[in-house]
């Protein structure tokens, strides 16, 4: 017995920690869809109707903090035969870094049914093992939504964009 018990408690911690790990992950998609749909939904998004779908977000990933969470909120709009045209407009929440055009459009491009447009919506989140000993370093998980606007074709962006991240793919 007294050789088992350390083993039965490695084990339970991992299993612990790893299913921490799990929830984290999930939360974040969760987050990062809210995100989308909330961004969808507008007919026209501003900077601040983009922090409040930032702190949606955020919320979401009760009960774990959700100042690791960093969203990159894109729309990418199509030209008439349903090419990936242009990043119309792109806001940073959290500290993201901003998706590159290139990128923006890659990913939008999946979802293009001519000219309309998707919101793209990247998030990362830092998460730190509650018993690091067990898995032993820091993870940044990565999520990626789309959404097309329920209510217009594109949705008009704030005119903050971070210079270099909008404009022509």
């Amino acid at each position: 017995m007294a050789l088992l018990s350390p083993a039965l408690v490695m084990l339970f911690l991992g299993t612990f920690e790893i299913t921490q790990l799990i929830r984290v992950k999930t939360k974040m998609a969760l987050a990062a869809q809210v995100i989308q749909d909330m961004v969808a939904s507008q007919n026209s998004a501003t900077a601040s109707t983009l922090k409040i779908a930032y702190s949606g977000g955020q919320l979401v990933m009760a009960p774990f903090t959700g100042a690791g969470l960093t969203a990159a909120i894109a729309s990418v709009t199509f030209n008439s035969s349903g090419a990936a045209n242009t990043v119309a407009w792109q806001m940073l929440e959290g500290n993201a870094t901003g998706m590159t055009k290139s990128a923006a459009c890659t990913l939008a491009a999946r979802m293009s049914l001519g000219s309309d447009s998707v919101i793209v919506v990247t998030t990362t989140y830092a998460y730190t093992p509650v018993l690091s000993y067990m898995l032993g370093k820091n993870y940044l998980l990565t999520q990626v939504t789309f959404g097309r606007p329920r209510n217009t074709g594109s949705i008009s962006g704030p005119n903050t964009s971070p210079a270099g991240l909008t404009g022509n793919c």
